[in-house]
């Protein structure tokens, strides 16, 4: 039943939706930026398969194809260390324990740089990143209402898009993610973005800050009731650079005050309302959970020394750690949870890839960061873009301090974020350099007509960013 049902909707989405759209490359695009929170599709090889977030890639790629405009593979700079990873996940896999595992999991990495390069390519205007960025924050805040609900009410039903029925931890949500920890994850990476849009940005339609508004605040209420704690420390450091970084840049600051005051009166409230639970969170209430990692940090250690250079295989961890482990950890009643997966990506991707798979990981993320400071500095500034750049700045803060507590690097919508967080700085990375480029021309036209003291017939001006 549920593959049917999984088959009637990607077919609608592929083939029969676009049919009745008037541009279906912004269909694509808006698809691509929102689907991919839903984790169902068509599961047939070790927890993978062919995803709702397929379906909008492989669209985007035919449109490629059949498009005049060249279709470029490359996403530099990106996309560079994100290649590196996937090839040598190829060949780290011929000495993997499992080889099939290996290449299932490589696949999600593969996917993710094919989504990166499909938005750089179809993204052409300010338009175009402006469906982009809003169909995602329309996702997110879809993903809200549902861990709402679940915080409240329990399920709600949603099996079809990726809601699990069993195996539920019922004091925490997880929207339609498999477990709480990727949807922590998600909306930790999410929420700067929204921060910065709702706060900082004064969009022509005030309607649309309500919509920021909604999705922000609503958001650090899913967040609190997913009880991720490293989401929240990494949100919380994430929160405090991006408003250290606008009190010494005046054009980082908010464009309209009122939405300061409604933020900071919220938090005053819900600091007022959580304060004592989240507080308890970082107790002992938890500490069982804490102590275990450090044993888990010790096999991992184990494994890489062991396998420094080719690792145990993407996806095996788990398959091998138990040979890592010492017999007092074997014989100890906590022996199981010491086996299961390094809650740190980068020795878990270091475990499994080598050292230099740490090493990608860490390079692709700095490599984000860097890009979206790129974008800071290109001129002309427009406040939109500025606002995006910094939220995805934050959102990347947020994921690469929660890696540090979390074995969550695989996880396919996590992976698809980040992508699609690279695709859009790319994207508007290259709408700011053209229209740099434009103006710069038509400032030379200009010049050449006032030379020619025939001022009365100057073009005006074209370099503005425009939809």
């Amino acid at each position: 039943m549920t593959k049917l049902v999984v088959g009637f909707i990607a077919g609608m989405l592929l083939f029969v939706i676009p049919l009745f759209v008037k541009n279906v490359r912004q269909y694509f695009l808006g698809l691509a930026a929102s689907v991919y929170v839903f984790s169902q599709g068509w599961i047939f090889y070790h927890y993978n398969g062919i995803w709702y977030g397929d379906i909008p890639i492989i669209g985007l790629l035919v449109l490629g194809f059949l498009s005049q405009r060249k279709f470029r593979w490359s996403a530099n700079p990106i996309g560079v260390p994100l290649l590196c990873l996937i090839v040598w996940g190829v060949i780290a896999s011929f000495s993997a324990v499992n080889q099939g595992w290996a290449l299932s999991e490589l696949t999600n990495y593969a996917r993710g740089y094919l989504l990166m390069i499909c938005v750089v390519h179809h993204v052409q205007s300010l338009k175009d990143l402006r469906i982009v960025v809003y169909c995602m924050l329309g996702a997110f805040l879809a993903e809200i209402f549902i861990g709402l609900w679940q915080f409240k009410y329990g399920t709600t039903g949603l099996w079809f898009l990726g809601e699990r029925r069993f195996g539920r931890i019922s004091w925490r949500t997880m929207g339609t993610f498999f477990v709480p920890s990727f949807y922590a994850n998600y909306l930790g990476m999410v929420l700067p973005l929204a921060f910065r849009m709702f706060v900082y940005y004064k969009p022509p339609n005030i309607r649309w800050t309500y919509f920021f508004g909604a999705a922000f605040l609503l958001g650090i209420v899913a967040l609190y009731s997913t009880y991720g704690r490293a989401p929240w420390i990494g949100f919380v450091i994430a929160m405090a650079i991006l408003i250290i970084i606008s009190v010494f840049q005046s054009r980082f600051k908010p464009r309209a005050k009122w939405t300061g005051a409604v933020m900071v009166l919220f938090v005053a409230v819900f600091i007022l309302r959580y304060g004592t639970h989240i507080q308890g969170q970082f107790g002992g209430q938890r500490q069982g959970s804490v102590d275990i990692r450090w044993s888990q940090f010790d096999v991992a250690k184990r494994i890489m020394q062991d396998n420094i250079v080719f690792g145990v295989g993407l996806g095996c961890y788990e398959l091998a750690s138990w040979n890592y482990m010492t017999r007092e950890e074997q014989t100890d009643d906590m022996a199981v949870m010491y086996g299961q997966l390094v809650h740190n990506s980068y020795y878990l991707l270091s475990s499994e890839m080598g050292i230099l798979g740490g090493v990608f990981l860490i390079v692709w993320l700095g490599t984000i960061c860097l890009t979206a400071i790129q974008v800071l500095r290109i001129k002309p500034h427009h406040p939109f873009i500025t606002n995006v750049a910094l939220g995805i700045f934050g959102g990347v803060i947020v994921i690469g301090a929660v890696f540090t507590f979390s074995p969550d690097v695989h996880a396919y919508q996590l992976l698809y974020q980040i992508c699609l967080f690279s695709g859009i700085l790319l994207a508007a990375k290259r709408v700011l350099k053209e229209a740099a480029i434009n103006k710069a021309r038509t400032d030379m036209k200009k010049r050449k007509l006032q030379s020619m003291n025939r001022s009365a017939s100057v073009s005006p001006q074209r370099g503005s960013i425009s939809d």
